[in-house]
């Protein structure tokens, strides 16, 4: 399946797409710091883009697009 950009509703670009692998950069919650996953759904709500993020071990969070970036 090809990965396209995910374009926002509110405006903009959140440079990244449902399959895409991403590393959880936020520093908020110590247990999913530096955790790696796949995108599974992309959803926005009026304070801003949040992205489910999943992989084999047992990681599936809902987490804010600022919050992650695509490896």
């Amino acid at each position: 399946m090809e990965n396209k950009s995910y374009t926002s509703k509110l405006g903009g670009n959140i440079g990244m797409a449902v399959n895409d692998t991403v590393e959880v950069i936020s520093s908020s919650d110590p247990e999913v710091y530096g955790a790696v996953g796949t995108i599974t759904e992309i959803s926005e709500g009026k304070y801003g883009t949040d992205v489910r993020i999943s992989n084999g071990e047992g990681l599936d969070i809902w987490i804010d697009s600022q919050d992650v970036v695509v490896c």
